[in-house]
């Protein structure tokens, strides 16, 4: 009997701990959890959203294959002077095409587009819903600082989770319990418990996601994340770019997918990437019957000028942990699914959001009796919550301002042709030689540029390497006003092509004007209204503190 009273004595106490280790993480991390899982529901239908904010988004739906081709010749006639960094498939049913292109003033813009007959449909900043809320759910917009704290809140909510299912008796029949004639207090006990056993799973797949953004962030911050990654897969031998000539015809992005298609057969392709840097290859992934991992793990590389497979990955042969880090954003956004399990993912969030809110007023209301007791260092951590989302305020309005910051465009200074290239010398504005300038060799003509290096420098001086993509390469050089410059250009075979031009004097450039990104009407709005929201629970999180002590 003794023995039996002792194991009862033991088991309330071990149900007591954990009832307390849950009543005080939901009281001193709650505010943070409720605001990560709150932007995280608005995340999961974000580009839905974006798309009933944005008519150039929408393009009708056509059981024909995608015209990739179609949409490269039209980004090429439409931005002749920008770069192209990648084409993208529609994301479900009535949405347009994306493209992503990197412009000369330092902007990157999304460019929507028919994706069977490659029209135009329009073009936005690449700040939109879902880019605010995608940035503000990882990171709060506050760099490696916000992504570090927002994926250890994950540990926090796996043992709010699992210590909440672990105390509360008798949870398998409580799904649909909800006492409503027992006063408020007891109301608010249901609906907390009961929206807890409903997102329970859900509450595990987010936090075993998010612990493992957190690894993520570790791997990164030990410059060791190719460890979470494939194999690096075989890429374009350089010898072998020699034979192809000064400026070789790429094939058109339709031939490149359907050769691909037939070395990767059942890879439907989601996106495609024209060569940008000299030895790229063409980049095509996709889905290929899994579509629980991200598109990236079914991929395919093909020789620019030769059109040849280079290298093949399927996701049935990853190993496991680059299995798992290819499987953690489909289940922690839920777009495995398309809009079904997007929709049913931000439902469970907001049920979650509110679990947290719930809960929290639970362990305040219990705690008027004795708030010594209960809310011991609640106010320290609310008051050190309330700190950070201030910086995290002004993080996030500077991260905005960024997206539409806008640039003067580069000034022209020299025009020459080297060997049998023709190039077009730039300084990124304001161009001033005795304080470095950035220089770019843009070169003209039909074909993708195909040489082994391009350097610059005085007559007399070293030259300087320049870098970056094969069609602009770019460096930075420090000499004085009128000084002659020589831009070298080396082939595959060693062969070196030289010019000379001259460096005007300083060019005075515009200060850069801090703007808000241009963006579809209506997407403010939606800024607005979450924000709106996530201020009044801060507010009403305050007030439930205060009135308890």
């Amino acid at each position: 009997m003794r023995s039996a009273a002792i194991y009862r004595g033991s088991k309330m106490n071990w149900r007591k701990m954990l009832f307390r280790l849950h009543g005080c993480l939901g009281l001193n991390i709650g505010l943070l959890l409720f605001v990560v899982c709150f932007s995280g529901s608005f995340a999961t239908l974000s580009h839905e959203i974006d798309g009933l904010l944005n008519p150039a988004m929408r393009a009708e739906t056509r059981d024909a294959p995608y015209n990739w081709t179609a949409m490269y010749e039209t980004l090429i006639a439409k931005f002749p002077d920008e770069r192209v960094l990648g084409m993208y498939a529609p994301v479900g049913d009535g949405f347009a095409a994306l493209a992503y292109v990197s412009f000369t003033n330092g902007q990157t813009r999304k460019v929507y587009l028919d994706p069977h007959t490659g029209m135009l449909k329009g073009h936005t900043s690449f700040f939109n819903v879902q880019r605010f809320f995608r940035s503000f759910h990882r990171r709060f917009f506050d760099g490696t600082r916000g992504i570090t704290l927002v994926t250890l809140t994950a540990f926090a909510l796996l043992v709010s989770g699992l210590s909440g299912i672990c105390f509360y008796k008798g949870w398998r029949g409580q799904w649909f319990a909800l006492r409503t004639d027992k006063g408020p207090r007891r109301r608010w006990s249901d609906l907390h418990k009961t929206t807890g056993i409903w997102v329970f799973l859900f509450v595990l797949l987010i936090a075993a996601t998010g612990v493992f953004y957190f690894v993520e962030v570790c791997f990164q911050a030990a410059d060791n994340y190719r460890a979470l990654l494939p194999p690096p897969l075989p890429q374009v031998d350089k010898t072998s770019l020699g034979n192809y000539g000064a400026q070789p015809a790429l094939h058109a992005p339709n031939e490149y997918a359907k050769r691909a298609q037939a070395a990767f057969p059942g890879l439907t392709v989601r996106s495609l990437r024209m060569p940008n840097r000299i030895g790229a290859p063409v980049y095509l992934d996709g889905q290929a019957g899994n579509p629980l991992v991200r598109d990236r793990a079914n991929k395919v590389l093909l020789h620019p000028f030769s059109g040849e497979v280079i290298a093949i990955q399927h996701s049935a042969d990853l190993a496991v942990i680059p299995f798992i880090t290819d499987l953690v954003d489909p289940l922690h956004f839920g777009y495995f699914g398309g809009l079904a399990t997007k929709i049913i993912w931000c439902i469970l969030g907001l049920a979650l959001s509110f679990s947290i809110l719930a809960g929290a007023y639970l362990w305040v209301v219990r705690a008027k009796p004795n708030p010594a007791q209960r809310l011991r260092g609640a106010t320290v951590s609310f008051i050190l919550t309330l700190a950070y989302f201030a910086i995290a305020v002004f993080s996030t309005i500077e991260g905005i301002y960024n997206y539409g910051t806008q640039t003067a465009p580069p000034v022209v200074i020299a025009e020459q042709s080297v060997g049998p290239y023709r190039v077009i010398v730039t300084c990124a504005v304001p161009c001033n030689p005795r304080k470095g300038m950035q220089l770019a060799a843009k070169f003209l003509g039909k074909g993708f540029p195909n040489y082994k290096r391009v350097s610059i420098g005085t007559l007399e001086g070293e030259s300087v390497s320049m870098k970056g993509t094969a069609f602009a390469p770019t460096a930075t050089l420090t000499t004085k006003p009128n000084t002659p410059l020589q831009v070298q250009i080396t082939r595959w075979d060693n062969t070196t092509f030289k010019a000379v031009f001259q460096a005007s004097a300083a060019i005075p450039g515009p200060p850069i004007a801090l703007s808000l990104p241009d963006t579809p009407p209506g997407v403010w709005g939606i800024i607005a209204i979450f924000s709106t929201l996530t201020i009044i629970v801060i507010i009403s999180w305050f007030c439930f503190l205060w009135r308890a002590q």
